[in-house]
This record gives structure tokens, sequence and C-alpha cells, in this order.
């Protein structure tokens, strides 16, 4: 890979795994669904501006309004609030680990709908291998068990699972649609979606206007949220599938070295060797994925 690559690379894992730091320093004094509520609320309005000043339009198909309306509750309202509120029991190097579920679920899910899509021997042992890794990061004993003491972990698996669902749906139904109008758009409605769940859940979407909350809530809308979809988009567009994959690898260790050296969080010996397995798993996994997307 280039040099422009990596940095591409690099630069996006750190936006995304940032939004794991940011959301448990925003828990520390703003309520979750306020949280993902202002990070969709502003994250929505640069994009609009964006989009404006290149010159797009709003797709016309109102097949695809549509569709992108309920993915703009399954691909960010549903899965961003269930990772905040999971936060609130567990560290946000552990819901990166989980998190990683999202390219295994995603794949599996694929095989079902899509012919190019199928799952070779190489692929099979990489989704075994990365499962793993997320069992045993979160231990066995806690993902069989329903309670108070794992509610942070299912949270979290529930998001994957909306991911992968969104993602299956997305590129089967979605067509000639450009990728940062169908980010405007979904943002826009999952705005819609959680003003509606903040009111019901939380009341008026207000938090304190500290200088750390302002801060946070500002990079989580702006750097985790817009640049990194801008980030995927170029990524995938320049360096394909196999490498945007890799981005699943690399934000765990981000996300929990960022935890250790700012919150001060323990990187536990679980969480090490789970990611271990999961970073083999997706390595396998993205070794059968094409290099290059085709227009």
């Amino acid at each position: 890979m280039s040099v422009f690559i990596w940095g591409l690379l690099l630069l996006l894992c750190f936006v995304w795994s940032l939004s794991f730091l940011l959301a448990e320093i925003l828990l520390e004094s703003v309520r979750p669904f306020t949280i993902v509520f202002n990070r969709v609320f502003f994250a929505s309005i640069v994009m609009v501006i964006l989009i404006k000043l290149l010159g797009k339009r709003f797709p016309a198909s109102r097949k695809n309004i549509f569709l992108l309306f309920l993915l703009g509750l399954t691909n960010n309202a549903i899965p961003f609030s269930a990772i905040v509120y999971g936060q609130q029991f567990i560290t946000g190097g552990l819901a990166s680990i989980i998190n990683t579920n999202t390219a295994f679920f995603t794949l599996i899910l694929s095989s079902m709908m899509f012919v190019d899509e199928r799952l070779t021997m190489i692929r099979l042992l990489g989704i075994i291998l990365g499962i793993t890794g997320v069992i045993i990061a979160i231990g066995p004993s806690e993902l069989l068990s329903l309670s108070v003491d794992n509610l942070g972990q299912q949270c979290i698996i529930i998001a994957t699972l909306c991911y992968a669902i969104s993602t299956t749906m997305a590129r089967k139904f979605i067509k000639g649609v450009d990728p940062l109008v169908s980010v405007t758009v979904m943002l826009l409605s999952s705005a819609f979606w959680m003003g509606i769940i903040v009111l019901y859940m939380e009341g008026l979407p207000l938090f304190t206007p500290s200088t750390v909350n302002i801060i946070s809530i500002g990079l989580l809308a702006v750097l985790s949220t817009s640049l990194a979809y801008i980030l995927y988009f170029m990524l995938l567009e320049r360096a394909g599938a196999g490498t945007t994959t890799l981005v699943t690898v690399l934000i765990p260790p981000f996300a929990m070295i960022m935890d250790a050296i700012i919150l001060k969080e323990e990187i536990t010996s679980p969480q090490v060797a789970g990611f271990m397995f999961v970073a083999v798993g997706v390595v396998m996994v993205a070794r059968g994925l094409p290099k290059q997307t085709t227009n």
C-alpha cells in the first residue's frame, strides 16, 4: 500500500476509535441518548453543507429516500444508541473489540444474499476465529447469561447485528446513489429518529455546556461521524474492500491505548487474547475480498 493509503487507513482508525473514548468522557455528565442525538444532529448539518458545496443532489427516487430513511434508524440511531448505552457498563476498549463482530456478521449475511460473497474455507475459519476472539474478550460465562452485569456487552452485540443487517440491505436494495448523499440522508433520518427516542427516554436533549462537553460533542459529530464517513468512502474507492476491512483490526488497539492513557483504564489479559484472535480472523476474511472496487 502507498503512504497515502496507509495515512487514510490510520486516520480512519483514529477518528472511529475516538468515538469510544469521547462517549466515555461524555457519559460522566451527559445522558446516553442525548449524546447520540447531538452526535447525529450536528453531523447531519456538516454533511448537508458539504454536499451543497460539492454540488451534489438528494436522490429523486422515493424508494431510495424511504430505504435511506429506514437505514437512518437501523444503521445509525439504534446501533449508536446501543453502543453508547452499553458503554455505561463496559470500557471503550472492550466495546471496540465486540464491535468487530460487525465484519463477521456482515459476511455471514452477505454470503446468503450475494453470489460473489461465498463462504470459502479461509473466510469461514476467519469468522470462527474472530467470533471466538470476541467470546474470549467478553468471557464465555458472561455471554451466556442475561443480566445487568453483562448488559453492556449485549448492547454492543445488538449494535453489530444492526450494522450487519443494514450494510447487507443497503448493498442489495440501494442503487445509483452517491455514497456521501446516502450518508447525509441517513444522518438526517437518524436525527429525526433520535429526536423521538430522546424525547421519550430522557426529555429535551440538553447537557451542561462545559468546555469538555462542547468539545467532545463537536469532535464526536465532526471527526468521528462526518469525517469518518468521508474517509471510509475515500479508502474504499482507492484501496478496495479488503484493505478497508483492516480498519476493523486496528480500531480496538487504538481505543484500548487511548482509554489506558487518558482514562487510566486497565487493558485486561482476556481483551488482549480476544483481540489477537479477532485480528487473525479479520485478516483471513480480508484476504478473500476484492482489492479494488468497480463502478
